[in-house]
């Protein structure tokens, strides 16, 4: 390719990226390799007649010794196109699943610059990037999403997030690059073969590369293809899945029920995807046999992760793992507005007046002396309003179909030793005897 048709194309494709979304802010990842540098002269250029506003963010991530140097030079750069510039330090420490980490620090550091639905964030994966991804997803044996590699946009923070050099090689980008008089920095630890993504840069690429000089920009399309596939069977299950998870977020087994096995496995991938969790095969084969296959005087559970799965009343939650902890606090309350619940439990809220809409509001005739908030004492015996005789609380909530591992961190209002409420399913008080109203604020 000829050196301005290349040039042409760069900046062209970019332009049509920037234009299909009418930024009022452009936030670039700025590492000061080979690939970032050149999308920063790119945006340079397109910037002199844009209508946004240029932001280049450099992640010091403080692993290499030339780090602060890598700052340095980023930050010269940008000052002497006169380029917006920031920077953000990162604490990693520890070396298992190092890369991975440092990848996730590093957008978790970028979010904060996205605050808007005008913003877009660029990074400067090219397509040896996206070849890489695609053979390291081979080795894992991973599925469709998988296979569809690095995705061109997806939303990011408040915003997108954009890789507009996805369909040029970084043999392009050097050719642009040395055209251009471009300095960059080069990274040691990319000679580092142990890391799998440098061995296959190092020895495998460049043999693929001889052999089909095409091979990234083929793969690319075959990835294309994958990332369509999968957004069609995405689309597909979203639909079934609305039919079987919950707005609060358990999934329903006799609404899963209805679908053949393999529709299954993928509503419950979807419903366990917000969560960052990627079942392999095996794992939901044990899920199907030990728990929703589970005798119905069951409770079994399933580790995923940092994450449990358990099965109550014909439906899987996803749980962390220390929602069974019993809350091993009290407090009393002072007649003050609100009260803080620890352990992330919400807040309770208390209101001198009926509430317009009082629906999630319970009704309590108390005075400030002697109110106490408890957890955990399911032995403790209630008698709600209208209701003709009392019961333990542990009788009342399996009435009301509260799963076991909530019964131990249910709020509970006591009064001169008496239990008067719980907190978002029963008082002992009328309405019409209400002196204050409760509500309790979940933090989820």
């Amino acid at each position: 390719m000829k050196t301005p048709e290349r040039d042409e194309q760069l900046q062209d494709y970019l332009a049509a990226c920037l234009q299909a979304h009418h930024p009022k802010k452009v936030v670039l990842a700025l590492s000061g390799g080979l690939d970032s540098m050149v999308l920063l002269q790119l945006l340079y250029q397109l910037q002199q007649q844009a209508p946004w506003q240029l932001l280049a963010v450099h992640i010091h991530h403080g692993l290499q010794p030339d780090a602060d140097q890598w700052l340095l030079f980023c930050q010269q750069q940008c000052q002497q196109r006169g380029i917006s510039f920031a920077s953000h330090h990162l604490q990693i420490s520890g070396q298992d699943n190092l890369e991975a980490r440092a990848r996730h620090a590093r957008y978790q550091a970028l979010e904060p610059y996205c605050d808007s639905a005008d913003t877009l964030l660029l990074t400067a994966h090219h397509a040896d990037d996206q070849l890489e991804t695609l053979l390291l997803a081979l080795k894992r044996g991973s599925g469709v999403a998988g296979l569809a590699g690095i995705a061109t946009k997806r939303p990011f923070a408040d915003g997108v997030l954009v890789r507009p050099l996805l369909p040029f090689s970084r043999f392009e980008l050097e050719q642009y690059a040395q055209q251009h008089q471009l300095d960059w920095v080069e990274d040691a630890s990319n000679q580092d073969s142990r890391f799998d993504r440098n061995f296959l840069r190092q020895q495998i690429l460049p043999l693929l590369t001889e052999r089909w000089p095409a091979f990234a920009h083929t793969a690319s399309r075959s990835m294309a293809h994958c990332a369509q596939a999968h957004q069609q069977l995405r689309a597909i299950t979203a639909d079934m899945a609305s039919q079987c998870i919950r707005s609060s977020g358990e999934l329903q087994l006799s609404a899963l029920a209805r679908y053949p096995k393999v529709q299954q496995d993928a509503i419950i991938r979807y419903w366990l995807a917000p969560y960052q969790l990627n079942p392999t095969q095996r794992w939901l084969q044990t899920l199907h046999r030990d728990v929703i296959e589970a005798r119905q005087d069951a409770s079994p559970i399933l580790q995923l992760s940092d994450w449990h799965i358990r099965r109550y009343n014909e439906q899987l939650y996803v749980l962390q793992n220390n929602t069974e902890q019993p809350v091993d606090r009290t407090l009393s309350w002072q007649g003050e507005a609100e009260l803080q619940l620890p352990e992330s439990l919400g807040i309770l809220r208390f209101s001198v007046k009926q509430p317009k809409d009082s629906a999630d509001w319970l009704p309590l005739q108390l005075t400030e002396a002697g109110v106490t908030v408890c957890f955990g004492t399911m032995s403790a015996r209630f008698k709600p309003a209208n209701v003709p005789q009392h019961k333990p609380l542990k009788q009342w909530c399996q009435l009301w179909q509260i799963p076991p591992w909530q019964r131990q961190r249910l709020p509970l209002i006591f009064q001169q030793g008496q239990l008067v409420a719980v907190a978002g399913y029963a008082s002992a008080c009328h309405a019409e005897q209400a002196t204050v109203w409760l509500n309790h604020q979940r933090s989820d």
